[in-house]
């Protein structure tokens, strides 16, 4: 019998052996090989705008497309000094660079359970949080959690796009309720259930940005809220709360008590995230629900938990109110860019766009007027300098109701607000000037 060939002797050649292993994976389809729920999500980011390469300004383009932090409201300095804290510990503490466990380093629940308990009127603890990756990394836990393959989540349309496409990676099936300037159209929410039963549907979430909406801007009235919680105990169906902007309210604004303070989180989950409070790159977010609730999410997660050291800084970060002087400074530069974009739109887009003011949060919804579609207005601002969603990109079949441009102003600086709304004016002229030409 032939001793089996040592790949380590002299004759083993790196380079054959790659090109022999090329061309038998090349006669592989990658594609059957991957799972079902990995071949229905279509590929690309979580965030699908519609953004076309092909379109050139001459101008430097004025990017109003994602809702993320301003620069200038990083606390830079601040999380280095907190960092730093977390790490000075003994020798043997190797807590900040150890595995964090399943549920988060227990003083940032804390702090958050304190903060919840003093902000939303019933008292919690850090039993009723866990930590995640971000509010995306929730909503994941979440699906993989309760949701089967053919189950039905019922979202808003339109609805952050991300999350649609979170859901359909767990096989889930969406179905859709209209909005308004009042959030969530809750009186459609009944019969779409009842037709789903009848066609023996098993519905496991209504997904909801009930408070400053994205796209819309817009914040759900107490009396929808109300009729939210009633309806989905009625059928036992959670209400999944993505509430990532909460806290980012103006001033001399009342705004509703959050879904989970309202129903004391009974059959509510809601999700947060210092993504949009603090930083994106941080990747921390929370779940938080009841305890028996939050208990199922742990038993399936599975890749040791979050950063610890991540967790340590921003407990460092937050405490003894620093979280709470920081959102602070930051809701009013969000406030002022608020401001600015709305002068901008009323001073040059008036014949084209009507807006709701947004009292919170970082997204301006606009209403284009005289028929002007949504994706040739963003192609043809794209070529004037301005980089914005069309709307269709936030409706889970990629069908606009109406023709809308989704405007994200917190990233811009506050100079270019003015301008970024003169731009839309000039490609809202030039849409309307080309669909008033006589057809050929």
């Amino acid at each position: 019998m032939n001793a089996p060939r040592d790949i380590r002797s002299r004759d083993a050649d790196p380079a054959r052996l790659a090109e022999e292993l090329r061309a038998l994976w090349s006669k592989r389809d990658i594609e059957s090989m991957a799972s079902e729920a990995a071949r229905n999500v279509s590929a690309g980011n979580a965030t699908d705008w519609g953004m076309t390469t092909n379109i050139q300004s001459e101008l430097e383009p004025i990017v109003l497309g994602g809702g993320i932090p301003a620069p200038e409201t990083l606390p830079r300095k601040a999380l280095m000094e907190a960092m730093d804290r977390a790490l000075d510990t003994e020798e043997r503490d190797d807590g900040p660079l150890r595995y964090g466990g399943a549920y988060g380093f227990e003083p940032l629940r804390d702090l958050l359970a304190q903060r919840y308990t003093r902000d939303r009127g019933f008292a919690v603890n850090s039993d009723w949080f866990m930590l995640s990756n971000g509010s995306a990394g929730a909503i994941d836990q979440v699906c993989a959690t309760f949701i089967q393959p053919g189950d039905v989540v019922i979202s808003e349309a339109p609805t952050f796009s991300g999350t649609t496409r979170t859901f359909r990676g767990h096989q889930a099936q969406i179905a859709t309720v209209s909005m308004d300037d009042d959030g969530m159209r809750v009186d459609e929410l009944e019969p779409l259930i009842q037709s789903l039963l009848r066609q023996g549907k098993k519905i496991k979430f209504i997904y909801t940005i009930s408070n400053f909406h994205n796209p819309m801007g817009v914040t759900m009235t107490l009396e929808r809220r109300f009729e939210l919680l009633r309806v989905a105990a009625k059928y036992g169906i959670f209400v999944l709360d993505d509430d990532a902007y909460g806290e980012l309210y103006f001033e001399g604004v009342h705004h509703p008590p959050a879904l989970s303070a309202l129903s004391q989180c009974e059959g509510v989950i809601s999700v947060g995230t210092f993504s949009k409070i603090v930083a994106t790159g941080l990747r921390v977010g929370w779940i938080h629900a009841t305890p028996n609730v939050i208990e199922q999410i742990v038993r399936m997660r599975f890749e040791m938990g979050n950063s610890p050291l991540l967790h340590r800084m921003l407990f460092e970060f937050s405490k003894d109110g620093a979280l709470d002087a920081h959102i602070a400074r930051v809701r009013k530069i969000y406030q002022r860019k608020a401001d600015l974009i709305a002068a901008g739109l009323r001073e040059f887009c008036e014949p084209y766009v009507t807006f709701r003011k947004p009292t919170g949060g970082f997204f301006l919804w606009v209403d284009l007027l005289g028929g002007l579609n949504g994706g040739e207005v963003q192609q043809q601002a794209i070529a004037e300098g301005l980089v914005a969603a069309a709307g269709y990109g936030f409706f889970p079949d990629r069908v606009d109701t109406g023709n809308h441009i989704r405007l994200a102003y917190s990233w811009v600086p506050e100079d270019e607000l003015r301008e970024a709304a003169r731009r839309l004016a000039v490609a809202c002229a030039k849409v309307a000037e080309r669909e008033a030409l006589p057809k050929a």
